[in-house]
């Protein structure tokens, strides 16, 4: 009873240690030596308070808790701090005499060693913290050592003595390391699992703080407006700002933001609270010392432990990659109009002299110069595709997309291809499998992906070879045209990098086919642009062919069949006869009969597709349009033409809505002689007739070249020829006084002059003339739109311009403009 007492008494005594310890713990686990020294400190206080009050089980003979105290000393403080506990209570063992002391103190020192050796163990071979199951190995070995030292030196004296202090021992030492060893266990997993978070998050904020970055986190108010919990020390370097101000004052960030950035990025954050998505987004901003900074914000949604939609994110600083993006515009702008100019008159002068307009050459000159203009085409075509890859890069490359019919898309630039690839002595066989096809594509970029492909399955085809095209409808509703060669087909270990850039099957540079390896990467970035998907099969030593699927748009209703296979009727010639549209026949038939009093003949299209039928069928001196057509528009026709690239008559509006339509048009009615409104005044439109046949038998057309470089003037000159009247302007200034003083049937405008935009002189220029824009500068598609034609140095020669002017004068002044024919006889 009094055993047990004791015991307990000397149980509080450790527990207040123990909790000593936990107070000082972590200071102390910095330092071994003096770490270990007060540990045993410790130790020693609590087993000199636990020996002060004894269990003396014969005089001399005491039992106490100092086994206990020693073996948690041992396993915590090491040997260092054992040494300064066991002799705090040696010294207190031997202060009480009697004939137990040598045993005492040696059993002290016996219920250390395995506490150290098992704190050996796991601080220099395991490296890890005491374990629980270390405690029981601990309780069994520290119950066992102190027997040995009762055997030896009071079992052969008096046995029923040793028995006695072996049975008050063993089980108090036992469960008094368990016990509160336990205690131990837990204060120090609790200590390290304190000390190992607040390292995590010491070493989080440490890389928070030194990421290249901002990392955020913030939920949205009910007003609206961003509430940041979180932001890391970058916004002190990034956007001169402190975190804390950030947090503290909801709306700094925004503030930081333009108002249309401030916009996108609110609908941006809702749009991913809707869908739980993640959002990215380019932002500027403006910091506190005035300068823009552009940062790229991503951001992923999660719901929070209060049911709110948090964000957590960064903020990357791209304002080098943004300013990056501008010099290289700025560069592609300066190669795109510096390159293209020269090499479009160098292109020009080389392709006059092989046509023969320098007169005949001899024939070893004539080589030199065909070669040149070879080397000349390659340039320009490498020059193209690195400008168009880049604009693939930046997403600038516009795409006008509208539907039309498949097949003379691919026919035209297969005409286009026996051209220009008819020196490689290979021939072309075009078959159509998918009659009345339409897809919804650009066309000038759907003629370069025919282009690319006709050109490298000529390129690698034998002398004397046949490159095969083909339409057909495949069973899932898709339309494919396929480009067969039956060349060498492409090597087993090339087939991965066929789409890459600068790729070729034969990389060295003694190659024999030439390229840059840029065509197939281009043409599969514009095929996908049209959300299809470009794919090939190939034998080697057999052929290669590849495969462009184009989702099929349905045929609009109404529509001529003839129109969409390509197969016209021959056109009606006749002399003085308009097409009448309109969708009221009572209109049109008033029309016809006084157009009859005038001596012209008539033909009536009620609707549209009538309309794009007769102008298939027919030639025509001239148009009469109603606007509104049923739920067509009428201006929509001459837009068509435009496109398909046939004839483009005068028109003539009559319309109820003149002045609307005027205003909504905005200078982009090219080729309209007159507006009349409803009903039609019989002098106003006499009037117009009288313009459109002065058009006609106009003795030489007239053209207005504005070009600021003159090699291109004096080329562009001799491609024309002495069958037109080419004036000259070399500045805005000087174009618009042309303008003011006269009228000219062709406009061939160049955008890039020094001192001012070429597109504003469309404003100078009457709707009654065609404007070709020829310039070194893309083209945007809204430009596109409001003229004739919209052509890109490079992309097209000076004679090929001369010939778009002779189609087009062709039909304004009759008989048509006689075309220049190479020796072989072919239009240039």
């Amino acid at each position: 009873m009094f055993t047990a007492i004791a015991m307990i008494e000397s149980t509080a005594v450790i527990v207040l240690a123990l909790l000593m310890l936990a107070l000082v713990g972590n200071r102390l686990a910095r330092s071994f030596w003096f770490g270990s020294i007060v540990y045993g400190v410790i130790f020693a206080a609590a087993g000199v308070i636990s020996m002060a009050s004894p269990v003396e089980l014969q005089p001399g003979f005491y039992v106490d808790a100092r086994s206990v105290v020693m073996a948690l000393s041992g396993v915590i403080a090491g040997p260092v701090g054992v040494l300064v506990t066991g002799a705090a209570l040696s010294v207190m063992r031997y202060s009480f005499g009697g004939e137990g002391v040598v045993g005492g103190i040696v059993s002290l020192w016996l219920a250390a060693i395995p506490a150290v050796l098992i704190w050996g163990w796991l601080r220099y071979r395991e490296r890890r913290p005491v374990q629980y199951r270390h405690i029981v190995i601990l309780a069994v070995t520290a119950s066992v050592m102190p027997l040995v030292s009762i055997y030896i030196y009071t079992w052969e004296r008096d046995a029923a003595l040793s028995i006695h202090i072996a049975q008050a021992v063993v089980p108090t030492t036992f469960f008094g390391v368990v016990i509160l060893g336990v205690l131990v266990v837990g204060d120090m997993q609790r200590r390290w699992a304190l000390a190992a978070h607040a390292e995590g998050r010491a070493q989080l904020q440490a890389i928070a703080a030194n990421a290249p970055s901002i990392l955020f986190q913030f939920y949205l108010r009910e007003d609206g407006i961003a509430q940041f919990v979180y932001v890391s020390e970058g916004a002190r370097r990034m956007l001169g700002i402190s975190p804390e101000e950030i947090i503290e004052k909801p709306g700094t960030i925004g503030r930081m933001l333009p108002s249309s950035g401030l916009t996108l990025f609110r609908e941006r954050v809702r749009e991913s609270a809707r869908h739980m998505t993640p959002w990215t987004l380019d932002m500027e901003f403006t910091v506190p010392d005035g300068r823009a900074v552009w940062m790229r914000g991503a951001a992923a949604p999660r719901v929070g432990i209060e049911g709110r939609i948090v964000w957590d994110g960064s903020l990357v600083d791209i304002t080098e990659q943004k300013q990056t993006e501008s010099l290289k515009t700025e560069f592609v702008s300066t190669v795109s109009h510096e390159l293209r100019t020269p090499l479009t008159s160098i292109r020009g002068s080389l392709g006059l002299v092989v046509g023969g307009a320098a007169g005949e050459l001899p024939e070893k000159a004539n080589g030199l110069i065909r070669i040149a203009l070879s080397n000349c085409e390659r340039l320009v075509r490498l020059i193209n595709d690195i400008l168009d890859i880049e604009k693939i890069e930046s997403g600038r490359m516009n795409f006008d997309m509208t539907e039309q019919p498949l097949y003379p898309l691919v026919e035209g630039a297969v005409e286009s291809g026996r051209g220009y690839l008819s020196d490689r002595n290979v021939t072309f066989s075009l078959e159509d499998g998918a009659p009345g096809a339409i897809v919804s594509v650009d066309a000038d970029r759907m003629h370069q992906v025919m282009t690319n492909l006709l050109s490298n399955a000529v390129k690698f085809s034998p002398p004397g070879g046949e490159v095969s095209v083909r339409t057909r409808r495949t069973p899932n509703g898709i339309l494919r045209i396929s480009v067969r060669d039956r060349g060498p087909g492409i090597p087993e270990e090339f087939r991965s990098r066929v789409f890459g850039r600068f790729e070729q099957a034969d990389g060295s540079d003694t190659r024999a086919q030439a390229g840059t390896g840029l065509g197939l990467n281009i043409t599969k970035a514009i095929v996908e642009r049209f959300d299809g998907r470009i794919s090939f099969d190939s034998e080697p030593g057999i052929g290669m062919v590849f495969h462009v699927d184009l989702p099929e748009v349905a045929a609009p209703r109404g529509i001529d069949l003839s129109l969409l296979t390509g197969s016209t009727p021959a056109p009606r010639q006749c002399g003085e006869r308009v097409l009448v549209v309109e969708d009221d026949e009572d209109t049109a038939n008033i029309l016809c009969n006084l157009l009859g009093q005038e001596g012209i003949e008539c033909d009536i299209a009620l609707d549209m597709a009538s309309a794009k039928a007769l102008l298939a069928r027919n030639r025509y001196m001239a148009i009469t349009l109603d606007i509104r057509l049923g739920v067509d528009s009428g201006l929509s026709l001459l837009q068509d033409l435009r496109n398909s690239g046939r004839q483009r008559p005068p028109v003539i509006v009559i319309s109820g809505y003149v002045d609307e339509t005027r205003l909504s048009l905005n200078g982009s009615a090219v080729g309209i002689v007159d507006w009349l409104d409803k009903p039609v005044d019989v002098l106003r439109l006499r009037s117009a007739v009288e313009k459109v046949r002065s058009l006609r038998h106009a003795e030489m057309p007239s053209i207005l070249h504005i070009e600021d470089d003159e090699d291109v003037l004096q080329v562009m000159a001799i491609a024309l020829g002495s069958e037109v009247e080419v004036a000259f302007a070399r500045t805005f200034s000087e174009a618009r006084e042309q303008l003011f003083d006269r009228t000219f049937d062709v406009v061939i405008l160049d955008l890039d002059l020094p001192d001012g935009w070429g597109a504003d002189l469309l404003a100078f220029i009457p709707s009654t003339t065609a404007v070709i824009v020829f310039s070194a500068s893309e083209i945007e598609g809204a430009l596109a739109e409001k003229v004739e034609a919209a052509l890109t140095k490079t992309r097209m020669s000076e004679i090929a311009i001369a010939d778009i002017v002779r189609n087009i004068t062709a039909e304004w002044h009759l008989p048509a403009v006689e075309e220049r024919k190479t020796e072989k006889g072919e239009v240039q």
